[in-house]
């Protein structure tokens, strides 16, 4: 049933990225927005994901309140197993283990390049971010990756200062030129004003989807490049009641990640 409730567009955010994950598959969960998406995927459509994370913890089922980072430990207290980074980034993710990972951007350009790292000229930037983490080696040897991150027009660039993680490259078939495993990348973005994918050809980023309340042209101003769309390109479903009532009352009761939100 869809939702007539009010719902911000971080929560469109959140439960757009949920339903990218599909029942049955080992999720990497990156830190900040991938958190509570993974967790209302796995109390609504997917309850039997196993979920990864790089402080090498693995578990199959929801842990008893959210993370507040990728490697909380209240992810030990149902854990399957206990172990370092380098079981869960080296046995499991280097040996292909790993069906989809959930990843936050500051930025990320038109071929699903992601930015953490500077902003501006690397040896003096403007900017100087938090870096990689494990977020390079997951974007180049799991199955596919989303990206999830606010939507702001300086935070799609048609290209990215520095690549942090890689995506489609330089789009075609840069990235298994480059070394990296076929039929690997990005499969989705997901930011606060829609659902973009990636052209099969060109591998560049379209818009698919769009959220209510906005329109093609309105994304399109949000974005560095001259947007393309996907053939069919849509309004993203709005929010079940369902999907609303978990994410606010057993994912984020306390407000962790809504809280802002909440406030405006």
């Amino acid at each position: 049933m869809m939702s007539v409730m009010p719902y911000t567009p971080i929560e469109m955010m959140i439960i757009a990225a949920a339903r990218e994950i599909r029942d049955g598959e080992t999720v990497f969960m990156g830190t900040y927005w991938p958190i509570p998406s993974v967790m209302l995927a796995k109390k609504t459509h997917a309850p039997h994901i196993t979920i990864m994370v790089e402080g090498g913890l693995v578990t199959d089922a929801a842990p008893p309140r959210i993370p507040l980072i990728a490697a909380d430990v209240t992810l030990s207290m149902n854990a399957v197993f206990c172990g370092e980074t380098l079981d869960t980034m080296g046995m499991f993710l280097h040996g292909g283990h790993v069906d989809v990972t959930f990843l936050s951007a500051a930025m990320v350009d038109k071929y699903g390049n992601v930015n953490t790292t500077s902003v501006g000229d690397y040896a003096n930037p403007r900017v100087r971010m938090a870096g990689s983490g494990g977020a390079s080696d997951l974007a180049c040897l799991s199955k596919r990756f989303v990206i999830m991150l606010e939507h702001d027009i300086n935070r799609f660039p048609k290209r990215v200062d520095y690549i942090t993680t890689p995506g489609y490259l330089d789009g075609y078939e840069s990235r298994q030129e480059a070394g990296l495993p076929k039929d690997t990348g990005p499969s989705a973005v997901v930011t606060t004003m829609g659902v973009f994918r990636f052209e099969e050809y060109s591998k560049e980023m379209i818009l698919a989807e769009y959220y209510q309340g906005l329109d093609v042209d309105t994304v399109k101003k949000h974005v560095g490049w001259e947007l393309k769309l996907a053939e069919g390109v849509k309004q993203t479903p709005p929010p079940t009641e369902e999907e609303l009532r978990v994410l606010r009352s057993e994912v984020d009761p306390q407000g962790m990640y809504l809280q802002e939100e909440r406030r405006k």
